[in-house]
C-alpha cells in the first residue's frame, strides 16, 4: 500500500495576475534592433549601415 498517497492535495486558486500599471520603477526602454556583422560593411551613404544605426540610436537617446 502506498503511504501518504491516500489524501488528495488541496487545490488553491491561482493569485490574480498584476496589471502592467501596478509595477514600480521607471518605464523600460524599448529594445533596440539587433546588429549583424554584415551591417558593419554594408555601404549606407558616406558611411556604413552600422554607423548610421548607431548615430540614429544616439539621436533617440535623451
Amino acid at each position: 500500500m502506498l503511504q501518504g498517497m491516500d489524501h488528495a492535495l488541496p487545490i488553491f486558486p491561482l493569485a490574480p495576475a498584476q496589471s502592467a500599471e501596478a509595477t514600480t520603477g521607471p518605464k523600460p526602454k524599448p529594445r533596440r534592433a539587433p546588429v549583424f556583422i554584415q551591417d558593419a560593411v554594408t555601404p549606407w551613404g558616406q558611411e556604413t549601415l552600422l554607423l548610421a544605426l548607431w548615430r540614429a540610436q544616439q539621436d533617440q537617446d535623451p
